[in-house]
């Protein structure tokens, strides 16, 4: 019997939200390749499903085993080299019960808790160099463990996940500038280190008509059937950037490409909104909760002094 509680407490906006991005998702999948609608629609279905028991799960009982999640989070990636399989050059795949899935990304919630955790302990009301130090090694040994698996992208995103907590920690706006200064005269030395189809794609991400019909292709096309769209669409699955096939990975990285051609400036609109909805609800959420309410505070106070 569900708990009068929950039903009250419960977040009916950021969860109708969720789902509108989830069912949107779906419907790009359908438009894309019919064939893998139902199995997205089944992966939606399994998210709400552990999305409900997590709702009855008291996060205190994960943060009291944060650091055990977090060695076998770090276990796993290191399987993942041995034994993981490769798509699209990276080697950061798993196949659990006839379901494909990134670790990488799991890691990058167990990266949020441990954080959590350890900067919630710390005794201090900002992060100190002890706390930067310490910090820095426990997203390192993520970042350096995912990108062994040439996943360079979702390497990178570990970095600017560990900056949103050491925010909303309370770092001081020096400290954060001085952090990105010494982040940016150490790029050039990181970039010797990359491989040159990844130098080939930082570069074109700046500039795509550098290789138009090469790495640059998909960006390309991409911007073309978004162009295509106009102010409503050509409807589901009448695309034809989509439907000739020259928007590669229409139904994965580039299912916006693909709905903002069906649904015209008016449906990539709407996606966006419910982006922004979601970050505007969570920002909310989190300034209401009282174990974060002062970290927020005085993050709030140093902007006003600026």
């Amino acid at each position: 019997m569900l708990n009068r509680r929950i039903l009250t407490q419960f977040d009916y906006l950021l969860f109708g939200t969720a789902i509108a991005l989830a069912l949107l998702g779906v419907l790009g999948v359908y438009s894309a390749n019919p064939a893998l609608y139902l199995d997205q629609l089944v992966r939606v279905g399994l998210g709400i499903f552990i999305c409900l028991i997590v709702v009855y799960i008291d996060y205190h009982l994960l943060l009291d085993h944060t650091y055990l999640i977090y060695g076998i989070s770090v276990l796993v990636l290191i399987g993942v080299l041995v034994w993981g399989f490769e798509i699209h050059g990276s080697k950061s795949w798993v196949n659990v019960g006839g379901f494909s899935f990134q670790p990488s990304e799991v890691s990058k919630i167990v990266l949020i808790l441990v954080l959590a955790r350890y900067l919630s302990e710390s005794g201090t009301t900002r992060p100190e160099s002890r706390q930067l130090v310490v910090s820095g090694i426990l997203t390192l040994i993520l970042v350096g463990l995912v990108a062994l698996q040439q996943d360079l992208g979702t390497a990178i995103m570990y970095l600017p996940v560990a900056g949103s907590m050491l925010i909303v920690a309370g770092l001081r706006w020096k400290v954060l500038l001085s952090l990105l200064l010494i982040v940016l005269c150490l790029a050039p030395l990181g970039w010797f280190g990359l491989r040159e189809y990844q130098k080939q794609r930082v570069l074109v991400t700046l500039d795509p008509e550098l290789d138009p019909q090469g790495i640059g292709y998909q960006t390309r096309q991409s911007q073309i059937a978004i162009g295509s769209g106009g102010f409503l669409g050509h409807g589901i699955g009448k695309g034809l950037q989509n439907q000739l096939g020259f928007v590669p990975e229409s139904h994965t990285d580039f299912i916006f490409a693909l709905l903002a051609e069906e649904t015209g400036f008016l449906g990539g609109s709407l996606i966006l909104l419910l982006y922004l909805l979601l970050l505007i609800h969570l920002y909310q959420v989190l300034s209401r909760s009282p174990q974060h309410l002062a970290s927020l505070e005085s993050f709030r106070l140093l902007l006003e002094q600026r």
